[in-house]
C-alpha cells in the first residue's frame, strides 16, 4: 500500500452524482454498507429525506477525475455520523477508505467547531471494517444500533 492513490473528497452533486452511482461493492459487503446498491443512491435519498433530522452531507471520494468511493456525513449539534462510506470494488485494498476516513476526520474537525466526535455504526461481522476504524482511534462507545455496535472518537478541542 505504499502507491496510496491520492484521494479528495467533493460534494456529491450535479457534476458528479452519475459517476458516484457507478460506485459498487460486492454483494458479502452490501450488508454492511447500505443493503442497496448503488450506495450513492441510498446516500442521495438520505440527504433528502433527512432520517434522524440530521444535516446530511453526501460526498464522493475521487482519485484523480474518478469516483472511486461515496460516503456520508449527518450532522447534529455536538457530533457527527459516518455513514454508508464504500469504496467502489475494483479500488479496494489500496488504501483509499484509511485514506478517505482520515480525509473525514479532518473535515469535521475543520468544518464542525461545535462537534465533540464522530460516531459510526459497525456491523459486529465486518472485521475489515472494524480494523480500519480501530486503526484510527475509534472504539465502541457501548451503544448499538439495530444490533451494530456504534463507536466514536472523540474530536473535541481542547
Amino acid at each position: 500500500m505504499d502507491d496510496v492513490p491520492t484521494v479528495v473528497l467533493t460534494p456529491i452533486d450535479q457534476h458528479n452524482w452519475r459517476a458516484a452511482l457507478d460506485v459498487q461493492v460486492t454483494l458479502d459487503q452490501l450488508q454492511y454498507v447500505a443493503g442497496h446498491q448503488p450506495v450513492a443512491l441510498v446516500i442521495l435519498a438520505k440527504a433528502y429525506v433527512r432520517p434522524g433530522d440530521l444535516e446530511w452531507e453526501p460526498l464522493a471520494v475521487t482519485a484523480g477525475a474518478s469516483v472511486v468511493g461515496v460516503v456520508a456525513l449527518a450532522h447534529a449539534n455536538t457530533h457527527t455520523e459516518l455513514l454508508h462510506l464504500a469504496v467502489d470494488v475494483s479500488k479496494q485494498g489500496q488504501g483509499i477508505g484509511s485514506a478517505a476516513v482520515d480525509l473525514l476526520l479532518a473535515h469535521v474537525a475543520e468544518t464542525r467547531p461545535g462537534a465533540e466526535d464522530v460516531r459510526l455504526a459497525v456491523h459486529p461481522d465486518n472485521r475489515r471494517a472494524q480494523r480500519l476504524y480501530r486503526s484510527r482511534g475509534f472504539s465502541p462507545n457501548g451503544q448499538v444500533r439495530e444490533g451494530e455496535p456504534i463507536w466514536s472518537l472523540n474530536i473535541k478541542r481542547t
